[in-house]
């Protein structure tokens, strides 16, 4: 048995060090030094870190001789000289501030062996892979999946757009309800996405060799999360005003106004028309943001949920179980699906939050 006998003001150095430990190493020999204190055997403390007793000894050694325990940290290596110099630094980081093809590399994206092969065309020497691998990591560089992007609603025009449309919505006469609306396909053919599946064995998902499509129409409410959904053959502007009949008949004589964006089927002049008939106020979304309708982040859900990994008997089956689900939300569950009790929802910024409703619809 080896008896540390530290002191308090030792014991706090220590455990301050032990949670900020730079790496592993550190961690563990920190460690190692406070179980022995508290009575635990070198032995037990060995096989505890997976170490040998010898280690243990050693890191014991080291700390008494100094009691200091910045002693137990490697210190920088200083052997072989870095491979990154500042020149090469700086051709490293260029080069990420680019996309390969700005360079006339046939690429869109940076690799390992091409970086290295630009480092050395530009340099005169060649970095090994992990040489370069360990440097982007230090830049906090990950391997990541890309995502697509549209830049439209960053705009200034857009910006200005959501600007005015916050303001007209701000100004629509109390008790109007604020609907927003959005239509997508679901088809026969399953959309694939990550699942369990035993490992070494292939996840495969059955599927006919047969496809349809149905078109999904629908709105939410924003204040109490009421939607109305329908189920059409085609996305035209006939289907369209189906929807707004729908609107009509399920608020009554109370005045609606309906977010939506400028799709064909809704700018059409019949469909423009039956919508003054009807009394329901159309505010157009800028061009080219689907963002900013929460009804499509309900369309993703209820793809996922519904549709991904698995084919359906038919698409009449798909489309039950595709409007069942959505339907099937509190109000309070989809307005929060939607992003509409973010505190970054876009319509609400600079102006009083609706209330929410937890009430079924």
């Amino acid at each position: 048995m080896c008896q540390l006998d530290l002191a308090r003001q030792e014991r706090r150095r220590l455990e301050k060090q032990l949670k900020a430990a730079p790496n592993v190493r550190a961690y563990s020999r920190t460690l190692a030094l406070l179980e022995v204190d508290q009575g635990r055997s070198v032995a037990d403390v060995a096989r505890m870190l997976h170490v040998s007793r010898e280690a243990v000894y050693r890191w014991l050694r080291v700390y008494t001789a100094t009691r200091n325990p910045s002693a137990l940290v490697d210190r920088r290596r200083s052997g072989r000289p870095t491979f990154w110099s500042e020149e090469k630094h700086a051709i490293l980081q260029e080069a990420l501030s680019h996309a390969p093809d700005d360079w006339d590399y046939k690429a869109v994206n940076w690799t390992v062996s091409l970086l290295r092969e630009h480092i050395e065309k530009e340099s005169g020497s060649k970095p090994s892979d992990n040489t370069v691998r360990r440097e982007l990591r230090r830049l906090h560089y990950v391997w990541k999946q890309f995502r697509h992007v549209l830049p439209h609603s960053k705009s200034a025009r857009a910006i200005r757009r959501q600007r005015l449309i916050r303001r007209k919505v701000a100004d629509l006469p109390p008790g109007c309800a604020k609907l927003f609306e959005d239509e997508t396909e679901i088809h026969l053919f399953p959309p694939l996405s990550a699942g369990w599946s035993r490992r070494g064995e292939e996840a495969k998902v059955p599927i006919s060799g047969e496809n349809a499509q149905r078109a999904i129409f629908g709105t939410i409410d924003i204040e109490t999360g009421r939607r109305i959904l329908v189920a059409r053959k085609r996305l035209c502007a006939q289907d369209f005003q189906v929807v707004l009949r729908l609107i009509r008949e399920g608020y009554g004589d109370r005045k609606v106004a309906l977010l939506l964006d400028g799709a064909s089927c809704h700018t059409a002049h019949d469909s423009k028309a039956l919508a003054a008939r009807l009394d329901i106020t159309l505010i157009w979304l800028p061009p080219k943001c689907p963002q900013l309708n929460p009804m499509d982040r309900l369309w993703k859900c209820a793809k996922q949920k519904v549709c991904a990994n698995r084919q359906y008997r038919s698409i009449d089956d798909q489309e039950d179980r595709f409007i069942d689900y959505l339907q099937a939300l509190s109000g309070h569950e989809a307005v929060r699906k939607a992003g509409l009790l973010s505190k970054d929802f876009w319509l609400f910024r600079g102006h009083v939050r609706p209330c929410q409703c937890n009430a079924r619809s």
